[in-house]
């Protein structure tokens, strides 16, 4: 196998393991129980140095699934290093971001690009607070869960949105129904509504696919949509990877799963998988930017509280906030925070 191959391979194996929830290395609250919808930030007019950051002095990052690509997009400009898409079908379609094959800058630089997986959202907000991890991207706040693991380590999560995604259900192809009320969303699965013909689609019975708990969407089900009505017990239709309702839902005509907008349209795209309007609003990149789809959410870059002023960490944070960071994010094909 040449050294393309070999590169490519690599790339699509870490997507897969990040995907899968594993790993090969080792604001003000709204009545939703997340942070209020940040409005659009205007790019800081203060200048942030980071062209120290270094193989050596870079940060020690982590993040959900979704926000891999990313990250390794931040990685590739700030490490000088020619990256590329690419397309493959090693573990159905996918798409990921890599160092391009023909870059004859340092085997360091490189090594250190493939270094960098995710350990999901979950994950990385626990390697951060247990101190494995500097900085992380992920979908969403910090869960109940991981609140109180930082209050118990005695530690304060210094967190701030970087860029916009979203919320979506999504559908198989063969299904009629393309719009659907958020309030038909939480009667489903409440379970008040059991089957599809009340929604002007078959009369087959709604299969209602969820993910495990504390996971990026699983959290953001329960905090956007659900908002704290209980949902349905189904152990069966409970997916733990993120790829797991891109999969259950090419394969069922009557399920409906929900992943981030992200995912779902530029790294797991499926030909029989559709994402369906919410409220009459179909989610896209346009939508997202202005927020006039109703479940836009954030993406969200954390730190420790205790990060010290000059930190590697502190200071990646505060340069997303710039200019220059948010043209990187938009690179990534992430709206950004600020338009």
């Amino acid at each position: 196998m040449d050294r393309k191959s070999i590169l490519i391979t690599l790339a699509a194996f870490s997507l897969f393991v990040s995907a899968c929830g594993g790993s090969i290395a080792a604001p003000t609250s709204s009545p939703t129980g997340i942070p209020a919808a940040t409005q659009p930030i205007s790019p800081t007019a203060m200048a942030v140095d980071i062209s120290h950051l270094g193989v050596e002095e870079y940060p020690r990052v982590d993040g959900s699934t979704s926000a891999y690509p990313l990250q390794i997009t931040l990685a590739c400009q700030i490490l000088d290093v020619a990256c590329i898409w690419m397309e493959g079908d090693l573990f159905g379609t996918t798409r990921s971001i890599i160092p391009d094959p023909e870059f004859e800058g340092s085997s360091d630089q490189v090594e250190k690009i493939y270094s960098i997986y995710h350990n999901g959202t979950h994950g990385s907000y626990m390697n951060l607070i247990e101190g494995n991890a500097d900085i992380i991207i992920v979908a969403r706040p910090p869960s109940e869960d991981e609140l109180q693991a930082a209050e118990q380590a005695e530690l304060h999560l210094e967190f701030k949105p970087i860029a916009l995604d979203a919320f979506v259900f999504v559908v198989n192809e063969a299904n009629p129904v393309d719009d659907i009320t958020l309030d038909n969303i939480q009667n489903i699965y409440a379970g008040e509504i059991t089957r599809w013909l009340k929604l002007g689609g078959s009369l087959g019975e709604i299969h209602t696919y969820q993910r495990n708990r504390n996971s990026g969407s699983q959290e953001l089900m329960e905090s956007l949509v659900m908002r704290g009505a209980p949902m349905i017990e189904s152990p069966d239709m409970i997916l733990q990877s993120m790829m797991g309702p891109i999969h259950a839902i090419s394969d069922d005509p009557l399920g409906i799963g929900y992943s981030v907008y992200f995912y779902a349209a530029n790294i797991f795209p499926h030909e029989r998988v559709k994402m369906i309007a919410v409220d009459g609003v179909h989610p896209t990149s346009e939508n997202i930017a202005d927020r006039s789809y109703p479940l836009t959410t954030e993406v969200y870059a954390v730190i420790r509280g205790d990060a010290p002023q000059e930190s590697a960490e502190r200071l990646l944070l505060d340069w997303l906030q710039t200019a220059e960071g948010q043209a990187a994010i938009a690179k990534s094909g992430y709206v950004p925070i600020s338009n």
